[in-house]
C-alpha cells in the first residue's frame, strides 16, 4: 500500500502543468499573441505587450469599457484609473476647443519587467482610438481562442 501510494506521488510530481502564466500581445497586431510562463527584456524591446493570463477577461472589459467613453460624446471630468493584475491604466481628460478628448497610457509592471503602451493618444480624435481599442479587442480575443 505505502508503495501504491509513493508511485502516486511520484506521478503527480512528474507531470508538467501547462497552466502559462502570461499572454503577450504584440503593440502593433504584427505578430501572433502567444502564452508564455517568463518574461524577458527582449520581448518587451519587441514590441510585446505582457498580461497576466488568469486577467484576460478583465483586462478586454477594461479595453471595451474605454473603448465605449472614447464613443460617448460627454467626456467631463476626471478619467478613470483602472488596476488589472499587474497592468496599471492611467487615463487623463484632455480639453480642446474642438472638445474633451482621453488619453490612455497602460504600464506593466509584471515579474520586474516594466513596459508602456499609448493606447489612447488626445492627438487622435476620440472615434479613431475607439477604432483602434476594438481592434486591439479583436487582436487579443483571437489570439486567445487560437492558443487555447
Amino acid at each position: 500500500m505505502r508503495f501504491l501510494i509513493f508511485c502516486v506521488f511520484i506521478l503527480l510530481g512528474s507531470v508538467k502543468l501547462d497552466a502559462q502564466k502570461y499572454i503577450l500581445l504584440d503593440k502593433q497586431m504584427y505578430q501572433p499573441a502567444f502564452y508564455s510562463d517568463e518574461l524577458s527584456v527582449t520581448q518587451k524591446y519587441n514590441g510585446f505587450f505582457p498580461i497576466e493570463a488568469r486577467d484576460i477577461e478583465r483586462f478586454i472589459a477594461v479595453l471595451h469599457e474605454i473603448s465605449q467613453t472614447l464613443n460617448s460624446k460627454n467626456i467631463m471630468g476626471k478619467a478613470k484609473q483602472y488596476q488589472v493584475g499587474c497592468d496599471k491604466f492611467e487615463g487623463h481628460v484632455v480639453h480642446l476647443g474642438s472638445g474633451n478628448r482621453l488619453d490612455y497610457v497602460i504600464t506593466s509592471s509584471c515579474d520586474k519587467i516594466k513596459a508602456t503602451m499609448h493606447l489612447s493618444d488626445a492627438e487622435l480624435s476620440n472615434e479613431n482610438n475607439a477604432y483602434f481599442i476594438n481592434t486591439w479587442i479583436s487582436y487579443i480575443k483571437r489570439g486567445v481562442s487560437k492558443n487555447r
